[in-house]
């Protein structure tokens, strides 16, 4: 289960006197009738009112307004986040019933009418895990054997229970209030984090979180203190600036599992993105199970190998492994640049970048290289994190890069992509310009570009990063109050 765990049992959190139990969910699930038979909340409401009246937390996601990506948020009330959380829980569920070695977890996440990801449909690129039964009891078998008692699986619980909590307007409010102005964030996981360091704020907002082991609470602090986002890693999203949680990490909690509960908790996550009222079981998508999990043990192999690596180091030694693969070709001369240490912490770093957001599927990498030679240099020093002022992520980045590309992936005159490098270099400018006045620099702001992507996705003849690049000249910036998160809005 990750790199260096096994028989690093002195590090683990200490035993815990709990008769808590993940069994009567279970039971309760199994009892409405299953995925294929009763797929709604209507017909588990049992199993949806034990989970309500277990873990009180539950209720913050149905309250108030609840934010759902950077710069977005549901309207009052709204149950979205809530089902999304169930997802995750009955994730967790599933794993915990094929631990038993029972058939019926597999079927949470796979079978039912699922539309395109329904089993008798033809595999896709997303391959649901249905189809895929035996890497599934693998990677079932693999996250149960670091739970070595009910009480590792009921902690796990509780991680899901409260991930996403800190979305909600109520909850980072509360918590702002009890912190000095230049600590107060509308970063759903700092406030979660903030919350958890606090014993007040844990026995009034956290109680599930209270009454667990002070082991077991260090551990799910240490997680989320990191504010890393696994998800967005593999196609070079975030900004360099998310590694500094990592690096920062007692490595108690890196040999412990600590950080691979917090990474296992993105997966059942993903798993639950898609449930709703109608559909309240998870979707298992081999990309998901097998390769962020590929992607963690990498990561935390090299947190442990390499102590005292630095961000850039990092996130270029884990792109870097992915574009090997994919252009072999090229490798040699690139790996050349590369002696030179400047170059790959700057435009090395920031090829590798841009290449990963169009998942290495461009296939002119030698021209990304030669157009961030040339006068892109601020994109580049974007890229590479080290901007003046706090470091932007593009939130649906990869999708916007990749798209906007569209058929033209060969691209010999390198000009398709260098429209939509332009067009990239254009969204950092404005959003640099909103931040001019940030009263610090020590963080990652996220800006949303989700509207643009729906424009390429309505579009009937899209023209590639030319197009993209005469859209994103009319957009403007939203930003939220604390300048933490905006948001692309077209003109």
């Amino acid at each position: 289960m990750g790199a260096a765990l096994p028989g690093c049992h002195t590090c683990r959190p200490g035993p815990e006197n709990s008769n808590k139990s993940l069994r009567p969910f279970l039971q309760a699930l199994k009892e409405a009738g299953g995925v294929e038979k009763t797929p709604d909340a209507e017909g588990n409401k049992r199993f949806l009112e034990l989970l309500n009246h277990s873990f009180p937390e539950l209720a913050i996601y149905r309250q108030g307004r609840i934010q759902v990506s950077p710069g977005v948020e549901e309207i009052g009330n709204s149950p979205t986040e809530y089902y999304r959380t169930v997802g995750a829980i009955i994730a967790l569920l599933a794993c915990y019933s094929s631990s038993l070695n029972e058939e019926f977890g597999l079927e949470c996440v796979s079978a039912g009418k699922r539309g395109p990801m329904s089993l008798d449909q033809a595999p896709g690129k997303f391959l649901n895990m249905g189809n895929r039964p035996v890497d599934y009891y693998q990677f079932c078998e693999r996250f149960a054997r670091q739970m070595e008692s009910e009480a590792d699986w009921w902690g796990m619980m509780i991680f899901l229970v409260i991930h996403d909590v800190g979305k909600s307007d109520e909850f980072r409010k509360a918590v702002n209030e009890t912190l000095p102005p230049n600590q107060r964030t509308d970063d759903h996981d700092k406030a979660l984090a903030s919350a958890l360091k606090s014993d007040a704020l844990k026995r009034r907002l956290l109680p599930s979180v209270a009454e667990l082991s002070p082991a077991r609470q260090a551990s799910i602090t240490a997680g989320f203190s990191t504010n890393f986002q696994l998800p967005q890693l593999g196609q070079g999203e975030i900004a360099c600036i998310n590694f500094r949680g990592l690096l920062e990490l007692d490595r108690k909690y890196l040999l412990n599992g600590s950080l691979d509960y917090y990474f296992y908790h993105s997966i059942f996550d993903i798993a639950g993105a898609s449930c709703n009222e109608k559909y309240i079981f998870p979707l298992a998508l081999v990309p998901v199970y097998m390769g962020f999990t590929q992607a963690m043990d990498n990561l935390i192999a090299r947190l442990i190998e390499q102590p005292k690596t630095d961000e850039r180091t990092l996130y270029f030694n884990f792109l870097y492994t992915n574009f090997q693969r994919s252009y072999s070709q090229y490798d040699q001369e690139f790996s050349t640049l590369c002696e030179s240490r400047v170059f790959c912490h700057e435009t090395g770093l920031a090829t590798l970048r841009v290449l990963a957001m169009t998942r290495n599927s461009y296939k002119n990498p030698a021209k990304v290289t030669e157009l961030l030679l040339g006068d892109m240099q601020l994109l580049v020093q974007e890229l590479a994190g080290s901007p003046v002022g706090p470091q932007i992520m593009l939130y649906y980045g990869p999708d916007l890069l990749r798209m906007s590309l569209g058929e033209d992936l060969t691209d010999p005159s390198g000009q398709n992509m260098m429209d939509a490098l332009e067009a990239l270099g254009c969204l950092y400018r404005k959003a640099r310009k909103t931040l001019a006045l940030a009263t610090s620099g020590d963080y990652q702001y996220q800006l949303n570009v989700a509207p643009l992507v729906t424009v390429i996705r309505k579009a009937k003849d899209w023209k590639g990063g030319k197009q993209l690049r005469e859209v994103v000249s009319g957009v403007r910036i939203k930003n939220n109050d604390l300048h933490t998160e905006g948001i692309v809005e077209l003109t």
